[in-house]
């Protein structure tokens, strides 16, 4: 893109892109035509554009920020996008916070910047340990693929039953204290599944092929599976984010665990952070020998008030 205060004009598909009158393209690509199901041919004539504009941007590297022309003299802008978790497809949340930086990166393009959105995926952490052991565990106890006891309706109906009866009196204590907010509790995981009944397994079966989900015991096979597809997704939403500046988290990428390393390594120089112990009110799973704030993330039991040593920060670890 040449350097310039004014915005670029659009390539000569871009502006010839349109709809005739019944429907169908008139631009770069042709719509759905008269074979396409009643009411959505322009719908199906709008993503084709869509396709195509998208097939533009990748072709010409439209969003690939450059910042080693002298002779560029346009205004830098950057946009940054808190790192999504990546146990998972990206949901409809992702995509409703996302729209607020796409449409400022492409406004601040279109006054003529030199704009740059880079991207990354959240690994770190629990959550995804803790789901590959709970798989794992699944595996073992009842086979692969598993037979969970409630796959008979008879035991599902009792099991279901218990879970709502539990759930009933949690939430009768709780409102019996409304002072005190009853957080990630079984009564949220109810309403959320409608039985309380979760299961590892199943989860990844909405996202993953079965013959793929034992490889999910190893939490190193999260990282690699899920982040393609959440740049795919991405490319498919038109977030237009320089990919070359991507990045996920954890030690397997070590340019960033270096960062962390080093992050904390000044801040405890600066004895910003320091070495001792805390009181916690959390929850403790003795799976994983961890400490959640939030007891529905697996199975976890009430921690009490204890001290537990905080981690050194000078050998903190961007996996730990």
């Amino acid at each position: 893109m040449p350097p310039t205060k004014a915005a670029p004009p659009p390539t000569g598909g871009m502006s010839n892109l349109s709809l005739s009158e019944n429907g169908n393209d008139a631009g770069i690509v042709g719509g759905s035509g008269s074979g396409a199901p009643k009411g959505t041919v322009k719908r199906d004539a709008l993503r084709s554009n869509e396709l195509a504009v998208q097939a533009i941007w990748e072709s010409q590297r439209v969003f690939e920020a450059e910042n080693n022309n002298e002779d560029d003299k346009r205004e830098k802008f950057i946009v940054t996008f808190p790192y999504p978790y990546s146990n998972g497809h990206l949901h409809i949340g992702h995509a409703f916070s996302l729209t607020k930086a796409v449409f400022r990166a492409q406004y601040e393009r279109h006054l003529g910047k030199n704009v740059l959105f880079p991207f990354a995926f959240h690994c770190t952490g629990m959550p995804i340990q803790a789901a590959a052991n709970k798989l794992k565990a699944e595996i073992e106890q009842f086979g692969c693929p598993p037979n969970f006891p409630e796959n008979d309706p008879a035991v599902r109906a009792k099991m279901e039953a218990e879970v709502k009866a539990a759930a009933e009196v949690k939430a009768k204590a709780a409102m019996q204290q409304p002072d005190k907010k009853a957080k990630g509790s079984k009564a949220k995981i109810v309403k959320k599944t409608g039985s309380g009944i979760i299961r590892q397994w199943n989860i990844l079966l909405m996202m993953v092929p079965p013959e793929e989900i034992p490889q999910f015991v190893d939490p190193i096979y999260w990282l690699h599976y899920f982040p393609p597809i959440g740049v795919s997704h991405m490319k498919n939403f038109g977030s237009g984010v320089d990919w070359r500046r991507s990045f996920i988290t954890t030690a397997v990428n070590p340019y960033y665990d270096a960062f962390i390393r080093w992050q904390f390594s000044v801040l405890r120089r600066k004895k910003k952070i320091l070495f001792g112990k805390r009181n916690n009110v959390l929850t403790f799973d003795p799976i994983n020998a961890a400490v959640f704030e939030d007891p529905s993330r697996t199975n976890t039991k009430p921690f009490g008030k204890r001290k537990i040593s905080t981690r050194d920060g000078g050998s903190h670890r961007s996996d730990c």
